[in-house]
C-alpha cells in the first residue's frame, strides 16, 4: 500500500489514468463525428442561403437556392441540377432493401443458424462481397456482364439466347450490354445490390441467432412446430430488433447511394441517384449552393421517411426478451 502511495505521488493515479485512457480512446470518434458531421451538415445548411460568384463573391440571398430547387422538383425549370431518374433511382432501392435482400437475408441467416446441408459454402460465398471492396465487386460484376468479354454472353449462346457475336448481342442480351443499355442499366444495378446487399447484414443476423437459447426450439419441436412456423413464431419475434435497427439502416443508406451506379455506369443519368447528382454537381460546381439546398431538402424528407420507417416497425410486433 505505502509503495503504491508513493507511486500515486510521483504521478498521475489509477483513477486519472483510466479517465485519460477512457477520454483518449473515445477523442477520435468524437472528433470525427464533429467534423465529419457537425461542422459539415452546419455548412451546408448555412451555405445553402448564400449564393457565390467571382463577381460578387458571397451573397446572402434568403431562401432563393430553396426557391430554385422547387422550381426543378415541380418542372417550372426542366434543366438543373435535378434528374428524376436519380431520384426514383433512390427510391427505387428501398423497397429492394426492405422486401427482397431483407427476407433473402434472413433465409440464408436462419439456414446457417441452423446448420443446414451446405452452410459452411453458404457462409463463405455470403460473406465474400462484406470484406472484398466495393470497386473489386463492380469491376468483377461489369467485366462479367461485359457484351464482348464477359463470361455471362457466351454462357448465353450456348443455349441461343444471344447473338453469334459478330455484331451487336440479340436475344435477351440488349444492345451495348445490359450496363450500356439505357433501359437495362438500371436494372442490372439492382441486380448487384441484391449480390451485395445480402452479405453485410447476414452478419448481424447470424450474430443475433447465435444468442437463441436452444430449449425454445426444442419444446417447439415436442410441440410439433414446423421449421417455418419456428422461424415465423420464433426466430423472428426474437430478432425483431436487429431486423428494426437494419431497416432503418438501410433506408437512411439509399439517399447517400452512389458508388456502384458511378463505377458500373460512368455516372449515366439513366443509372444516377441521389447521391451521384449532389456529388457530380459539387466535382462540376464546387461553388453551387443550390446544391446545399438540396441537400437540406433531402435530408428532411429522408428524417421524416426515417421515423416513420421505425414507428412502422415498432408497431408491427412485440419486443421478446430472453
Amino acid at each position: 500500500m505505502d509503495k503504491d502511495r508513493r507511486a500515486e505521488k510521483r504521478g498521475l493515479s489509477k483513477k486519472s489514468k483510466d479517465a485519460v485512457f477512457i477520454y483518449g480512446f473515445l477523442a477520435w470518434p468524437i472528433l470525427h463525428f464533429l467534423v465529419f458531421w457537425v461542422a459539415m451538415n452546419v455548412g451546408t445548411v448555412y451555405n445553402s442561403f448564400f449564393e457565390i460568384s467571382i463577381v460578387n463573391g458571397r451573397t446572402f440571398v434568403w431562401f432563393e437556392n430553396y426557391k430554385e430547387m422547387f422550381r426543378f422538383i415541380f418542372g417550372v425549370k426542366e434543366r438543373g441540377i435535378l434528374n428524376w431518374h436519380g431520384v426514383l433511382n433512390s427510391l427505387s432501392l428501398i423497397p429492394l432493401a426492405v422486401f427482397i435482400n431483407m427476407p433473402i437475408t434472413l433465409f440464408f441467416a436462419y439456414g446457417i443458424y441452423k446448420k443446414v446441408f451446405g452452410y459452411k459454402v453458404f457462409r463463405t460465398v455470403l460473406f465474400l462481397p462484406a470484406i472484398v471492396s466495393t470497386v473489386v465487386l463492380c469491376l468483377a460484376f461489369r467485366l462479367a456482364l461485359d457484351s464482348q468479354k464477359g463470361i455471362i454472353v457466351p454462357i448465353l449462346r450456348l443455349f441461343g439466347l444471344a447473338g453469334d457475336g459478330s455484331g451487336y448481342d440479340t436475344g435477351v442480351v440488349p444492345v451495348g450490354g445490359w450496363l450500356g443499355n439505357d433501359e437495362t442499366m438500371w436494372g442490372a444495378i439492382l441486380v448487384f445490390s441484391v449480390w451485395t446487399g445480402v452479405s453485410g447484414n447476414i452478419i448481424y443476423f447470424t450474430s443475433s441467432m447465435a444468442r437463441f437459447p436452444e430449449s425454445v426450439f426444442e419444446s417447439a419441436k415436442i410441440d410439433g412446430a414446423t421449421e417455418l412456423r419456428q422461424f415465423f413464431s420464433i426466430a423472428l419475434p426474437m430478432i425483431w430488433p436487429t431486423v428494426t435497427t437494419m431497416t432503418i439502416t438501410l433506408v437512411a443508406a439509399v439517399f447517400s447511394w452512389f458508388m456502384p451506379s458511378l463505377l458500373l455506369t460512368d455516372g449515366a443519368d439513366r443509372a444516377t441517384t441521389i447521391g451521384l447528382m449532389i456529388t457530380q454537381t459539387v466535382v462540376v460546381d464546387e461553388n453551387s449552393t443550390v446544391i446545399c439546398a438540396f441537400g437540406v431538402i433531402v435530408a428532411v424528407f429522408g428524417a421524416a421517411l426515417i421515423l416513420s420507417v421505425r414507428k412502422l416497425m415498432e408497431k408491427l410486433t412485440t419486443e421478446v426478451e430472453y
